[in-house]
């Protein structure tokens, strides 16, 4: 294939609450975009990042969508270059944006290639993108950003699988003008789990995959109550009972922290609640002294694609 082609890969919802590190969703609207191209030198070379502010390296050896790009070239043994322009899109922290990155990267050499590999193949390069940057595998916002839709993982076996979608489902991101990084986010929880709330997410958890699997947007929603990993992680978001508190009084069915924060979601099935949701929860942010930005979705059903 020759020529430029333009990919994107959508933000996500990392956990959705009971699935810690086993579900993810994708969310349409915010995420990254990458043009790529081929070039007579050899390797990946990053010609410019925007939205950003500055702040990612354009050494594709210390990038997350160029780690992966490489994966992808070297997989190939294609001898030509590809070139890279990133567009950051993802706002804040907690929406998946290096996984959004790292996808992206994958999907963009694939494409110049003329899609010579599926979806599945690129797994592994979108891992080392991600790695990079988190320190380990971690694959609920990877795989909901490459396949779309509401995905299950197994971190042990490197590998997800996507259920399905929710036609019916509206999406409420809110997400403080904080950063919560994921490094920091992980060593506050507790090595241990006691058996009810074992019980309890395992349960919330499955129910979420049956509710996909019936494409029942409101049994999805009502089942995202998680026991362990939020009450740990709460302290680190200000204001975040006070968020949760006002989405579920304004009408959402359920909500949590999304990925390790700072953004937080909601969701319902009825499209006249959610504006008033996302006010709510915005106005409850607002108390608490932080400024937010409100993102109103769907699940994104398709997952990385070319624009």
């Amino acid at each position: 294939m020759s020529g430029k082609v333009t990919v994107f890969a959508p933000a996500s919802v990392g956990n959705v609450g009971p699935g810690f590190d086993v579900l993810g969703m994708a969310i349409t609207g915010p995420g990254d975009r990458i043009e790529a191209a081929f070039t007579d030198t050899p390797g990946i070379h990053i010609e410019a990042i925007t939205g950003d502010g500055g702040k990612l390296p354009t050494d594709p050896a210390d990038n997350t969508a160029g780690i992966a790009a490489a994966h992808v070239l070297k997989m190939s043994g294609e001898r030509r270059g590809v070139s890279l322009v990133i567009h950051k899109g993802v706002p804040g922290t907690g929406l998946g944006s290096s996984a959004a990155s790292a996808v992206a990267g994958a999907y963009a050499v694939n494409a110049v290639l003329g899609d010579r590999y599926p979806k599945e193949a690129l797994m592994p390069a979108c891992i080392a993108g991600e790695m990079h940057v988190s320190g380990g595998v971690f694959l609920d916002n990877l795989a909901a950003a490459l396949y779309g839709g509401v995905v299950v993982c197994h971190t042990g076996m490197e590998t997800a699988w996507r259920i399905g979608t929710l036609d019916g489902l509206h999406v409420i991101v809110v997400t403080p003008e904080v950063r919560v990084l994921t490094a920091a986010s992980r060593g506050t929880l507790s090595n241990t789990v006691d058996k009810a709330g074992f019980v309890h997410n395992m349960a919330a958890a499955c129910t979420m995959v049956a509710a996909v699997a019936r494409n029942d947007a409101a049994t999805f929603g009502r089942a995202i109550d998680d026991v362990v990993i939020e009450p740990q992680r709460a302290g680190l978001i200000g204001g975040f009972p006070e968020v949760k508190a006002a989405a579920l009084g304004a009408g959402a069915l359920g909500g949590s922290i999304s990925g390790a924060g700072a953004s937080v979601f909601a969701v319902t099935d009825d499209a006249a609640r959610v504006e008033g949701i996302g006010r709510a929860m915005a106005d409850a942010f607002t108390a608490a002294g932080s400024t937010s930005t409100v993102t109103l979705a769907r699940v994104d059903g398709e997952g990385a694609r070319a624009v």
